[in-house]
């Protein structure tokens, strides 16, 4: 049989899936054939319905059909590494409507804050935090989920004036930072950025019963792309990623440029070895040195072929899967009878590997190894 081609983008599954012969199969994850947001499309929620139909939940656990069931997959596995000692965590949830690099036609900040929000409740449910801070890139993003919040009238009580809230500057020495942070930017053998001491956190607010309050990374500042960005993201990150009072967690959404690796590694250096800290959709092409003990928590890539762009009936259906502490698994569906695991093929991702997405070959082959057993 030819090899079998994979993206998850628009490119083709070339090759037979089974011993008689099909013609191309078009395979695609983004905002055409899947979607966790409300818009108001007929046709993603046809494709919601089949991945629904085929879910095996014994197996795959809950299907994330909307962000609140998405959030509570999502918090079981990071409740089992949490309950390990694991406190740097990673999320990456394969869908257009949370993914910031699919760009403004797809991405839903709502529906990402929707998940968040969610999980930190699950989390504060189950114990395990006290009240997470959220914190998404800028103040721009931060204004529209609060404007969406008021016209859809969405978020539990305690949550619905529970905004951002900057604390005051910290007196650290920002220039020893960005030295310490250039010196070993490309060296892999230099030790980590130390740990930021926390001394000069703004006083601890009163307690309430809040799961989340929502903020960004660097305000409103404006970050050049030239000689002073070092200074400029470390200073506002300084000023707005604070944790305040009861906060023991941060919830850090989608980094994936400059700026915001600079952020994520000195909010890293200051909490990364006393808060639990979450990543969610890092697009951060090669992660930092600090995220060397991190672990991948909750992973999902859902992946529809068709016949054609233009068929409406879907072919042979995929899910790539992370669930703490289960490795990266593909589960199959051909002749819409369920999801079944592809146990063939190559061994799974470990160790540095595991906190990103398999490779589309590796898919490719697991698919593969499972259709010949057929």
């Amino acid at each position: 049989r030819s090899p079998l081609h994979l993206s998850s983008r628009d490119d083709d599954w070339l090759g037979n899936t089974r011993a008689r012969s099909r013609s191309p199969l078009h395979l695609s994850s983004k905002d055409d054939d899947w979607n966790l947001g409300d818009e108001d499309d007929s046709r993603l929620d046809e494709m919601r319905q089949i991945l629904e139909s085929s879910w095996n939940g014994e197996a795959m656990g809950q299907v994330p059909s909307d962000s609140g069931k998405a959030a509570e997959a999502c918090s079981q596995a990071v409740a089992n590494a949490m309950r390990q000692n694991r406190n740097v965590l990673m999320v990456d949830l394969r869908l257009p409507s949370f993914d910031t690099t699919e760009g403004p036609r797809a991405y839903d900040s709502f529906g990402v804050y929707d998940f968040c929000s969610h999980l930190s409740r699950h989390l504060k449910q189950l114990s395990l935090v006290t009240k997470t801070l959220i914190l998404f890139r800028n103040d721009l993003e931060v204004k529209h989920i609060e404007q969406e919040k008021l016209i859809r009238g969405d978020g539990d009580s305690d949550d619905l004036n529970d905004t951002a809230n900057p604390g005051r500057q910290l007196q650290n020495d920002v220039d020893d930072f960005r030295d310490q942070l250039m010196a070993n930017w490309d060296d892999e053998s230099a030790n980590p950025v130390p740990s930021v001491a926390p001394s000069g956190e703004p006083t601890p607010l009163a307690s309430d019963n809040s799961s989340h309050r929502l903020g960004s990374m660097i305000g409103e500042a404006e970050i050049s792309p030239g000689p002073d960005q070092f200074d400029q993201t470390i200073q506002a990150v300084d000023q707005h990623a604070l944790l305040q009072g009861e906060e023991d967690a941060l919830i850090i959404v989608a980094p994936y440029d400059t700026t915001d690796t600079v952020a994520l590694r000195r909010t890293l250096a200051r909490y990364g070895n006393t808060r639990t800290i979450i990543i969610v959709n890092s697009r951060i092409e090669l992660l930092p040195r600090e995220l060397d003990n991190a672990v991948m928590c909750y992973g999902i890539l859902p992946l529809i072929a068709r016949r054609g762009h233009n068929d409406p009936d879907a072919g042979l259906k995929a899910v790539v899967l992370k669930r703490y502490p289960d490795p990266w698994t593909v589960y199959v569906d051909v002749d819409d009878d369920g999801f079944y695991e592809a146990k063939g093929g190559p061994m799974s991702p470990v160790d540095s590997s595991d906190k990103q997405l398999p490779s589309p070959e590796w898919i490719a082959l697991k698919v593969q190894a499972f259709l010949q057993k057929q």
